[in-house]
């Protein structure tokens, strides 16, 4: 099977890619702006430096059976980004007009529709409803946090718990998540490309546990053995805790991480076991299974 990954040199980009190439049928397009950067090397992998908006996209995907695309645009400065997944979500539409491409998989975030979500879980949902008025299969898969080293909600958490004895916490941190582990996720992307379905399915995926951001911190404090204490302070503004990260968050990350904090206002638990019911076989890890 050849399969591009876009977005191929991001955390989860390049744990899938490792993935996929324990399986020696797979041949794989990694692209990314920075795609030779990624330190596997393979006779089966291609690394492509390339943007979603390169007007050569559209040939470098057309051999491929499957898409993952797993972009986001948080980090660029050129325009608000909301707008630009928005355009790079219809780029890739355009991109896959007469290839071969038969299904994307894109993973996209937990959050209820009908809630006031936040513009970083708006923006993820409206990617994935873009994504589905092209004529290829979707696959969308929602998720909370992923927790792995070097996913940057779990590195807030770290950062936090790590940094400080005394932690000021607020509103958010009463915020109920349900955070998925590295490799489960990893799971639920490579089983994806094999689903036996024409239908587009949006599956949503977390681990056995839904917890507080103020219990997920909790937790991983006791795992590491370090005793802390929490305070809560409810009236802290969303905004405000955001740029306080800047104090804990490591520089390649802050800005990322501001955005991705003002989500945790939202709920983001699994309301249904389509996930069990198309994915029996995967049973994810508990907390103290996955942290890292």
């Amino acid at each position: 099977m050849k399969i591009a990954i876009i977005g191929a040199n991001g955390y989860i980009g390049r744990n899938l890619l490792n993935k996929l190439l324990e399986d020696s049928t797979n041949e794989i397009v990694a692209i990314s702006q920075s795609a030779q950067s990624i330190p596997r090397n393979d006779r089966r992998l291609t690394k492509i430096n390339q943007s979603v908006f390169d007007s050569n996209l559209k040939v470098n995907l057309k051999d491929c059976d499957v898409v993952y695309y797993l972009v986001h645009m948080m980090s660029q400065n050129k325009m608000d980004y909301a707008e630009a997944e928005r355009k790079a979500a219809e780029a890739l539409n355009l991109a896959l007009v007469d290839s071969k491409v038969k299904r994307i998989i894109y993973l996209g975030g937990l959050g209820n529709d009908n809630d006031s979500l936040s513009k970083h879980l708006k923006s993820r949902h409206t990617t994935g409803d873009i994504l589905r008025t092209g004529n290829i299969n979707v696959i969308e898969l929602r998720a909370s946090m992923v927790i792995g080293r070097g996913g940057i909600s779990y590195e807030i958490i770290v950062n936090l718990v790590s940094k400080l004895p005394f932690l000021t916490v607020p509103r958010w941190s009463e915020t109920f998540t349900q955070p998925i582990g590295l490799n489960d996720a990893i799971k639920y992307l490579v089983a994806s490309k094999s689903l036996n379905s024409s239908k587009n399915l949006i599956i949503e995926i977390g681990g056995p546990e839904v917890l507080s951001y103020l219990e997920l911190m909790r937790r991983y404090a006791k795992w590491k053995g370090m005793k802390r204490i929490f305070i809560r302070i409810p009236i802290i503004p969303i905004a405000v805790s955001a740029w306080w990260l800047n104090l804990f968050t490591p520089r390649n990350q802050a800005k990322v991480g501001r955005i991705m904090v003002e989500s945790m206002a939202n709920e983001m638990v699994v309301t249904n076991d389509s996930a069990k019911e198309i994915f029996p076989d995967i049973e994810p890890e508990p907390l103290d299974k996955v942290f890292q």
